[in-house]
């Protein structure tokens, strides 16, 4: 089901919000129109990827996406993509990677910067130069793989702090399936993504706690989309070190 028919809030009316949501952030007039510019931009991009979903009703998500601040919350306080917008622009730049990753041929998968970046030494279950990927799937994952940070930070002029009663921690993966799953994204048909979600940071990155988890690990016993995501999510963070400003300003 598409949602072409779907009654957004007006992107001039958003744009407003934006200004007044990161007010202070900027001490450049200039920078400040351009910083609301390109999160209006990167809202009507995502709104563009997920209303070509057909997999599931997407009205529910991308309400909770416009009411929970998503488009322009930073990722993080002190770590990546820790500027206003910098989230949405966080789960683009997922998305992009995991969609280049799944349009390219086998020879250009293993020359690939995420290939050398984060999978070159991993012995996966899957076939990791030939397997494809669902749009809706890709789509989903990749945007949503961080939604529980959409009400986490927030803006005190030139300073992100946290809300007191979050407490994200290694859950944060766990608490983006539950969001997801409340706005409809649920059922057998979305297991896959949810999965891959729920391991996105998970997949090779912490020591296991059993044997099966363990056993998993060393063998990526993974779907495709889940450790593209995973990797994907590693590269587009180290594009953005903490303190570094987004390329557009």
């Amino acid at each position: 089901m598409t949602t072409s028919n779907y009654n957004r809030t007006d992107s001039i009316e958003f744009g407003k919000k934006v200004s007044r949501k990161i007010k202070g952030w900027y001490s450049n007039d200039a920078f400040h129109e351009k910083a609301v510019d390109r999160i209006v931009i990167q809202r009507e991009e995502i709104y563009a990827l997920l209303e070509k979903v057909e997999k599931v009703s997407v009205k529910k998500l991308l309400r909770y996406l416009d009411s929970s601040g998503f488009f322009y919350r930073p990722s993080a306080c002190s770590r990546h993509h820790n500027f206003p917008g910098g989230l949405a622009e966080h789960s683009l730049g997922v998305f992009r990677i995991v969609e280049e990753w799944n349009d390219m041929k086998p020879i250009e998968r293993r020359n690939s910067e995420l290939y050398s970046f984060k999978l070159y030494n991993k012995n996966v279950f899957c076939d990791i130069f030939t397997e494809k990927m669902s749009y809706d799937d890709m789509v989903i994952a990749s945007i949503c793989h961080d939604l529980c940070k959409a009400k986490h930070c927030y803006f005190d002029g030139r300073i992100i702090k946290k809300h007191h009663s979050d407490n994200l921690g290694r859950r944060h993966a766990s608490i983006s399936v539950e969001r997801l799953e409340a706005n409809g994204i649920k059922g057998k048909k979305c297991e896959e993504l949810l999965l891959a979600v729920l391991k996105h940071m998970r997949l090779f990155s912490y020591p296991p706690k059993n044997k099966k988890e363990e056993d998993n690990q060393r063998r990526g016993k993974a779907s495709m989309l889940t450790i593209a995501v995973w990797a994907a999510d590693k590269l587009d963070a180290s594009r953005h070190p903490a303190g570094k400003l987004h390329k557009h300003l």
